[in-house]
């Protein structure tokens, strides 16, 4: 495959810009911008990931090890995003009120000026309520313009050697809790433990919802004997955060 395409958009859209920022998460999305985005603009762009009560500490370690990898500028921008109301209270457009937080910081710190680029590709959801967010910011998609799905960005990502190429997806920790239950951060690190637990173990890919007291983590069919082996000391660790119950789901694959 070829990135011409892709790089050809960044250049025409930031040509008579000083300022880019690309809103670095870690995954195989934005990486693959970040990387093109400093190919093409060198010091006129920046990485910036926002550290937030929803952000886990993997997720942003993550970041910083990628925008090492890519060697472009990265900041770190943190927020207090529980904070505000119309997130803390979870409800079905969180994720737009979130998005609004973080490109109205985004600009406080680089200037109205500045072009914002995210790693949204043609596969992301024309529904999810974030995507209005980036309408209304004119936040540039360069994945989504050159029509790439998440199976293209991956495959240019493998040729171009990010680590990032096969990562499994990954979402804010809110997204742990039911919609309409109000956010807290001691829920939220909560979730950040159960989820730790198991990555230490060896588990790529899990995530765990948390319903009052219960935890239902989800997992893939390769991790079945980690999670078998470590079932008493999650039962344990649960137990001492304040947990009473949960339950294990195999996801189909």
């Amino acid at each position: 495959m070829n990135t011409d395409r892709l790089k050809s958009i960044i250049t025409e859209r930031c040509q008579n810009v000083d300022q880019v920022v690309i809103a670095l998460s870690g995954g195989v999305d934005s990486s693959l911008v970040a990387a093109l985005a400093y190919e093409v603009l060198n010091e006129r762009c920046v990485a910036v990931t926002v550290q937030s009560e929803l952000t886990s500490g993997r997720e942003f370690t993550r970041a910083v090890e990628m925008a090492e990898h890519i060697g472009i500028e990265h900041h770190p921008l943190m927020m207090r995003i529980l904070e505000k109301d119309a997130i803390r209270k979870n409800s079905e457009d969180r994720c737009y009120h979130c998005k609004r937080a973080i490109f109205d910081l985004m600009l406080l710190e680089y200037g109205d000026e500045c072009v914002i680029m995210d790693g949204t590709n043609t596969d992301d959801d024309p529904l999810r309520p974030g995507l209005q967010a980036i309408r209304e910011f004119g936040v540039l998609s360069p994945l989504k313009e050159a029509g790439l799905t998440k199976q293209d960005v991956r495959q240019y990502a493998q040729e171009l050697g990010l680590p990032s190429w096969d990562r499994p997806s990954e979402s804010c920790l809110a997204t742990r809790i039911p919609v309409g239950t109000p956010l807290s951060q001691d829920w939220l690190e909560k979730i950040e433990i159960m989820e730790s637990f198991f990555h230490y173990k060896g588990v790529e890919t899990l995530r765990v919802y948390s319903d009052n007291l219960m935890a239902t983590v989800e997992y893939l069919p390769q991790y079945a004997e980690i999670i078998r082996k470590n079932r008493d000391k999650f039962a344990a660790l649960i137990e001492k955060i304040g947990l009473r119950s949960f339950i294990f789901k195999e996801l189909s694959l």
